[in-house]
């Protein structure tokens, strides 16, 4: 049996050969895999490295850059407000009455002068008809005080003189002859005082003519008179203050301009209080900027302003500051600018909302560099200059700003590369490489 089994086995010859050789064939594939891999391993590395050492050779930062120019730079300042007219009124009647006539509609244009209104004038012409008699009757009694006395009173006066005076001589020569006659005892006591009474009687009687005929020719005391033209200057005062009522009753525009409103119409009852139109001037309006502290030094009247509104997009309106308040607001450290804006066309509106730009300064020659170059490091301004593939760190002093454009007083040189982009990543001396961008 044992023969039998070994006699069997030569019968398959291939069983004990086919495994071995199948599993070598495995192994060689598998480790001709690993080798490939191991391969391509190592020259991935190879190349990450040599890219990292390239990188670090060439400062890796990536920036853009922009020269320092020269050009014109202009210093203003942006505002809002609102565009109000140059002057506006509402007006009044300065009497009251029936209002007789009103010439205005809303939106009409007036010129400066032109009668608007026109209030019942009837009562008012009569007070001053009746102020002018009364002057006249004043004028009268003035020129008959200063004009004396008539020829005929004159003369009555002067002839009544004359005869006193010979009254007084006849009294005089009797109180005479009756004194020697009384002295001698010729007459009585009784009859030299008769004629001495007589004669004191004549001589009271000369003196009271001779006045009178003074203040005939002299005319009326000083007082008379003085009260009688203070009589004619209170009626023609009264009479003025008439014809001014009288000339109230209408009512002119003060200045020219638009209706903007009316508030009465013909026939109601007016009064001081009464708002009848409102009137705005139309032909030049203003706007009103409130311009920082710091830029007060350069406020000056007569500056430029450019003004535009919602309204007209893209249509520039030209102004100019005319008006400069005395004083800062307290609340907001500004002062207050009044910009006058020429309107001949009208197309500007009281109320329109308005952005302003007025220019205070313009340097024709100015050293500048982007607005976004410039960082701020503990209370300075910095900016990084790019030479020979590497950043600088340099201090800087600047001036005006305008727009994208801040102006440089200390710092930089006309033609200098100045970093405009990535210079947060940047420290002194770092390298750089300098890329292209919009």
């Amino acid at each position: 049996m044992g023969t039998g089994d070994l006699s069997e086995a030569p019968k398959h010859p291939g069983f004990s050969f086919i495994k071995p050789k199948g599993t070598r064939k495995w192994v060689i594939i598998l480790i001709l895999i690993f080798l490939a891999g191991l391969v391509l391993y190592r020259g991935y590395a190879l190349t990450q490295k040599k890219s990292s050492a390239q990188r670090v050779k060439r400062g890796e930062i990536p920036v853009q850059v922009s020269p320092a120019v020269t050009r014109k730079l202009i210093y203003s300042l942006s505002l809002t407000g609102d565009i109000a007219p140059l002057m506006q009124v509402d007006l009044f009647p300065k009497v009251s009455g029936y209002l007789k006539r009103i010439d205005v509609r809303l939106g009409d244009s007036v010129p400066r002068g032109k009668i608007i209104a026109e209030i019942d004038r009837t009562e008012y012409l009569q007070k001053v008809r009746e102020a002018e008699a009364k002057v006249a009757q004043a004028r009268a009694q003035l020129e008959e005080i200063q004009t004396g006395t008539r020829i005929e009173e004159l003369r009555q006066a002067e002839e009544a003189v004359k005869q006193a005076k010979s009254r007084f001589e006849n009294a005089r020569l009797q109180r005479q002859r009756m004194e020697a006659l009384y002295q001698r005892g010729v007459v009585s006591k009784k009859e030299w005082d008769l004629a001495d009474m007589e004669f004191s009687v004549a001589e009271a009687q000369l003196g009271s003519n001779r006045e009178h005929l003074k203040l005939l020719r002299e005319g009326a005391r000083q007082e008379v008179r003085e009260a009688s033209q203070a009589k004619l200057r209170e009626m023609e005062a009264i009479l003025a203050q008439e014809k001014i009522r009288l000339q109230n009753t209408r009512i002119e525009a003060p200045f020219s301009g638009e209706i903007s409103r009316r508030h009465v119409d013909t026939g109601a009852l007016v009064s001081p209080s009464t708002p009848l139109i409102s009137l705005v001037h139309t032909e030049t309006l203003k706007a009103v900027a409130n311009i920082p502290e710091k830029d007060i030094p350069l406020l000056r009247l007569g500056m430029k302003a450019e003004v535009q509104t919602e309204s007209f997009p893209g249509k520039t309106f030209e102004g100019k500051i005319v008006q400069i308040s005395g004083a800062l607001d307290l609340a907001t450290r500004t002062i207050q600018a009044e910009i006058y804006i020429p309107n001949p066309q009208r197309l500007l509106k009281p109320g329109m909302f308005a952005k302003v730009q007025v220019v205070l300064s313009e340097k024709p020659q100015a050293l500048v560099i982007p607005r976004y170059a410039v960082l701020e490091e503990e209370g300075s301004r910095v900016i990084y200059i790019v030479r020979e593939g590497q950043a600088f760190k340099r201090k800087i002093l600047t001036g005006f700003e305008q727009d994208t454009f801040v102006e440089v007083l200390e710092g930089v040189s006309e033609g200098e590369q100045v970093v405009i982009r990535g210079q947060e990543s940047l420290r002194d001396r770092s390298m750089v490489r300098i890329i292209e961008g919009s």
